[in-house]
């Protein structure tokens, strides 16, 4: 998924969080080159989690892929300050929760 609002303001940098599998989640901030209009996070398998600046034109499944040298991947391109902050819920938190469901689930019926 895309996002082509733009916010920023021709000389100013873009700011961005940049991380590779951060622990507790990205804290680190940094300014975009001038060539770098996008922010960008991708969650990878095994987990892997990747938040940095990118290139709009460069927002795609293929490019991305090529370039992470990941083949299973989701992405999402924004190109607002800060845009690429984790909401908290990784492709592993999606998994664990579906297991909690099920065993409840299965606890249910069998009582």
């Amino acid at each position: 998924m895309r996002d082509t609002k733009v916010e920023h303001h021709k000389g100013h940098s873009l700011e961005c969080y940049s991380c590779i599998n951060p622990a507790n989640g990205c804290t680190t901030v940094v300014s975009c080159s001038h060539n770098q209009d996008t922010c960008f996070i991708v969650e990878a398998m095994p987990p892997k989690t990747y938040y940095q600046c990118w290139m709009f034109d460069r927002c795609s499944f293929k490019a991305t892929a090529k370039s992470l040298g990941e083949k299973e991947l989701q992405y999402r391109c924004c190109q607002e300050n800060l845009c690429n902050k984790s909401d908290g819920t990784s492709i592993s938190g999606k998994t664990a929760l579906l297991g909690i469901l099920l065993l409840v689930a299965v606890w249910r019926f069998c009582l």
